[in-house]
């Protein structure tokens, strides 16, 4: 995968940049929230929109997502032809953090 579709050697980085968020986000519970931005993988840019939970516990935070990555449709090779394999790929990420006064 990281030889022949992603290319990982040409296209080391893959980065997400959100510009906005929507959903009511609460401290009580889990709060699901969408965030849309620009996912670059394979030196393309694509926009998508990603369906977060996010938690906080006062100055700290929590987030936790699950979503496809259709790489075929933004244009990486499908290995198909030698394994059988779907054309996307699930990506789950864990992030957390906290405020610094």
């Amino acid at each position: 995968m990281h030889k022949d579709v992603l290319e990982s050697e040409r296209y080391p980085e893959i980065k997400f940049r959100p510009d906005r968020g929507e959903g009511k986000v609460t401290t009580a519970t889990a709060s699901p929230v969408q965030v849309h931005g620009l996912f670059a993988i394979h030196g393309s840019e694509h926009e998508t929109t990603v369906p977060v939970e996010l938690k906080l516990d006062g100055d700290k935070w929590a987030a936790s997502a699950h979503f496809p990555i259709p790489y075929v449709q933004w244009g990486m090779k499908n290995p198909s032809n030698i394994l059988h394999v779907r054309d996307t790929v699930d990506l789950e990420l864990k992030a957390g953090g906290g405020a610094t006064p």
